[in-house]
């Protein structure tokens, strides 16, 4: 018969367990509290205008029942966004007590704020207020999910830091409270996160993929069925499955070809759900979707040229650009936050006001920092022959998004650095951990030091 554990021992990853919960139950709450705040003063968008009007979707699917009438014929409105985010808002109004089909018309951008305002295309507060507590409640716990991400690669220092980081972003309480699906997408893009970071880390430790593993697919399905942005989220999952199965190819075959069948489950299982979720693909799937991102690629262009700060660097340059707007600071244009035609650009911080280092935000030198601690632990475990982990998933998943983002950048808008800003927080987190590490390692060497004697003293002794 096998030994008792020790109750020390078993305690301990209790311990830890009831600590790292009651960590991210607080940033949930604090996050919640900021954000809540954040719904009475964050301006208004003639965005939000569009989303709730949008929302009549819900009444059609979910009221009606209506999946295959004319209201999914090819049209502009169709081609714009996926729909889930439509139903959820829609949703959101159906059960504040207002019928989503009775709601604003559509914001006129070639008119001001009073004059939309007078046609009705402003939604009024009882409308616009319950579609933004919702999304402050959704962001608060993407904010807790990012919690248990930094958790689960760094240790509760990392994800607490990337947490916090995030709470006190301006950036991303502007867009985590509007009623838009910036919160709905980082909050099913983050589960999806989880989930493949669950796996990694069981992989590592056992050479399987644990059931959550399957669910990377489904999740990210509906994250894409958000917003188009997460078949970034997609890539970074497949091609971090694909990296398993090549690393285990020279070991043996049988367990290659297991993770391309996960990487290869992912991209399919994702693909139903997008097909599934959204009646207009149903009649031509791929003909479709393809016309949804050419439609995209085309308004970016054109909304460059009507409202400003279009981008039209080189590769580099955009990736440089992202690196810089994601941690330091962003730009928004004139009729974004208000002003009149032809004023310029707003500049603000993306994250909190904390000191600059010779010009550097320190958000960005512990962003620096975190990169070289994953890509250090990447190089580490593949030194020593060891199964990748949960530091190879991020990394690939974080270099999905700032390549995969910064090669389809058209606009200089902060929207569009919302996920990196968000997970970038990640890295904030890490450089903090590499910051106190060193810290506490070189507080240790100093107490060693002064609590050795001198050797002369230790021969006059003798």
């Amino acid at each position: 018969m096998l030994p008792a554990a020790s109750p020390a021992v078993s305690a301990r990853p209790r311990a830890g367990l009831l600590i790292d919960g009651l960590i991210g139950l607080g940033l949930f709450v604090l996050a919640a509290v900021v954000l809540l705040r954040a719904v009475e003063t964050v301006p208004f968008h003639g965005d939000e205008s569009e989303w709730i009007n949008a929302g009549r979707y819900f009444r059609y699917v979910f009221l009606d029942h209506d999946v295959t009438s004319q209201v999914w014929r090819p049209s502009w409105l169709n081609r714009d966004q996926p729909p889930l985010g439509r139903y959820a808002i829609g949703g959101i109004v159906w059960a504040s007590g207002t019928d989503p089909a009775e709601v604003n018309k559509t914001y006129a951008w070639e008119r001001d704020f009073q004059a939309n305002l007078r046609e009705g295309r402003v939604p009024e507060p009882v409308i616009l207020l319950p579609v933004r507590r919702t999304m402050a409640v959704i962001g608060a716990l993407s904010i807790a999910l990012l919690f248990v991400a930094g958790r689960l690669v760094g240790g509760t220092v990392t994800g607490a830091v990337a947490g916090l980081a995030a709470i006190g972003s301006p950036l991303l309480q502007t867009y985590f409270v509007q009623a838009r699906t910036e919160a709905l997408l980082a909050l099913f893009s983050s589960l999806g996160l989880v989930a493949l970071l669950l796996a990694a880390r069981r992989y590592r430790a056992t050479g399987t993929i644990p059931g959550v593993g399957w669910s990377v697919g489904p999740l990210l399905g509906l994250a894409l069925t958000i917003k188009l942005t997460a078949a970034v989220a997609i890539v970074g999952a497949v091609g971090y499955a694909t990296v398993l199965a090549l690393t285990a190819l020279p070991t043996g075959r049988a367990q290659a070809l297991r993770l391309l069948a996960w990487a290869a489950s992912i991209g399919l299982l994702a693909t139903v759900v997008w097909v599934v979720v959204n009646p207009f693909l149903w009649a031509d799937p791929v003909g479709r979707t393809w016309s949804m991102l050419a439609q995209q690629q085309s308004i970016m262009v054109e909304q460059g040229q009507q409202f400003g700060n279009p981008v039209d660097a080189a590769l580099p340059e955009r990736l440089l650009l992202m690196v810089l707007r994601s941690f330091v600071d962003n730009s928004t244009p004139a009729f974004d936050y208000g002003a009149a035609p032809g004023s310029p650009p707003l500049i603000r911080r993306t994250f909190s006001a904390l000191p600059t280092f010779f010009g550097v935000s320190a958000e960005l030198v512990l962003a620096a920092l975190g990169s070289g601690s994953l890509v250090w632990r990447v190089l580490g475990a593949w030194r020593s022959r060891r199964r990748p982990g949960a530091e190879l998933a991020l990394l690939v998943w974080l270099l999905a998004y700032v390549v995969g983002i910064g090669a389809n950048l058209s606009l200089d808008w902060p929207r569009y650095y919302v996920p990196t800003a968000f997970y970038g927080s990640l890295l904030i987190g890490l450089g903090v951990d590499v910051v106190l590490s060193a810290a506490l390692r070189r507080r240790a060497i100093v107490r060693r030091a002064a609590s050795e004697p001198s050797a002369p003293a230790a021969e006059a002794a003798g």
